[in-house]
């Protein structure tokens, strides 16, 4: 017997629960399907989410508006599925020289930081956990998601909702009749993949610029209490256990070996021991794969030969922060309400599959 939905949804990170809880808010219905992949970029991220950041400190692309949106977002999520996982904390950059100080002090007063800069310090450390001797400058809004809790929170209302199967999904099993999509008992409008890094060996969008992104991260006991994000040369991010941190994240395009690396465990722990000023004791090491895009912006939008094969992809490492308002964006287009933007549409890459026929 067939069962007729909306919406058919591959891949339950970060983008593909983002399109799933938007879709059901709105009233679609959908079955995700997932295989639960160990070592996806989704599984191990930090979940930190930061408006201004990388070496220049720059305000993030589209800021003022995924940031709002992102708060609403999850927070309506917890409410409705009566679990916590978005934790808002201040992020705090020290300086690490005079010269600096005086660049972000310039800095803090221009409009285009003045809305996420809370507190200029001008010396003396908010804590004596780090290492703080020039002040520093404190940034929200800003905070990270338990990644990990957010999408079995999810994943447990799917099942709830008979909507989520474990398992591979076959592309070769999928058919098209009559402008439909079928896929073994389900008939849907439109198949969305979210599939992370497997899209490289998909019919539809191999041909799509991946650029995957490795990142290593470790996880850190420290016995001190902390109020806040610190963020220099690496991130130290509280987690919901008692005084246990996350410590990343390196960056390394390929080649490169699956697992862990003695380079990036060097990496980091000389990255933090020169941010931290106590103890800390290593409980492990962890990795995974990002899939990134050349221009750093993500990939939507539908096949060039099939509009119903769409695809929302190429977070990267903001994935926390962009899945929720390009989850909302790409729906709003699905169901013919605006455009999708040219930044993000994957007609920007058409070419690439041009050059294929």
């Amino acid at each position: 017997m067939n069962t007729k939905i909306d919406y058919i949804i591959v891949g339950q990170g970060l983008a593909g629960s983002a399109v799933a809880w938007e879709l059901m808010q709105r009233g679609k219905s959908i079955v995700v399907f997932d295989e639960g992949i160990k070592n996806r970029a989704s599984a191990y991220a930090a979940g930190l989410f930061n408006p201004i950041a990388g070496r220049p400190m720059t305000k993030a692309w589209k800021a003022d508006v995924v940031f709002p949106f992102l708060e609403n977002f999850y927070s309506s999520a917890e409410k409705k599925l009566n679990k916590k996982f978005l934790h808002l904390l201040p992020s705090y950059r020290p300086f690490i020289s005079n010269e600096e100080k005086e660049l972000w002090r310039q800095k803090s007063a221009t409009p285009e930081f003045k809305n996420f800069l809370l507190t200029f310090h001008d010396s003396g450390p908010p804590s004596d956990v780090i290492q703080n001797p020039f002040g520093g400058i404190e940034i929200a809004p800003s905070g990270y998601l338990d990644v990990v809790n957010w999408m079995t929170a999810l994943k447990d209302h799917l099942i709830e909702k008979d909507a989520y199967i474990n398992g591979a999904f076959q592309e070769s099993e999928v058919l098209f009749v009559n402008n439909e999509v079928h896929y073994g008992e389900f008939i849907a409008s439109k198949i969305i993949f979210c599939n992370g890094l497997s899209a490289l060996q998909s019919r539809w969008f191999d041909w799509l610029p991946f650029k995957p992104l490795k990142g290593e991260t470790l996880e850190v006991k420290i016995l001190a209490s902390v109020d806040r994000i610190y963020n220099r040369g690496v991130y130290l991010v509280p987690t919901t256990e008692e005084n246990e941190f996350k410590v990343g994240a390196t960056y390394q395009h390929p080649p490169f070996l699956e697992g862990t690396s003695e380079w990036a465990l060097h990496e980091l722990v000389s990255r933090l021991d020169e941010l931290v000023a106590v103890p800390y004791e290593i409980i492990h090491q962890e990795w995974g794969i990002r899939p990134t895009t050349p221009d750093r912006r993500p990939f939507l939008g539908h096949h060039p030969d099939n509009k119903n094969v769409i695809i929302f992809n190429g977070l990267g490492t903001k994935g926390v922060s962009l899945a929720p308002y390009f989850a909302s964006h790409l729906i709003n287009w699905l169901e013919g309400n605006g455009d999708l933007s040219p930044e993000v549409n994957i007609y920007r890459f058409k070419a690439l599959y041009s050059r294929l026929l």
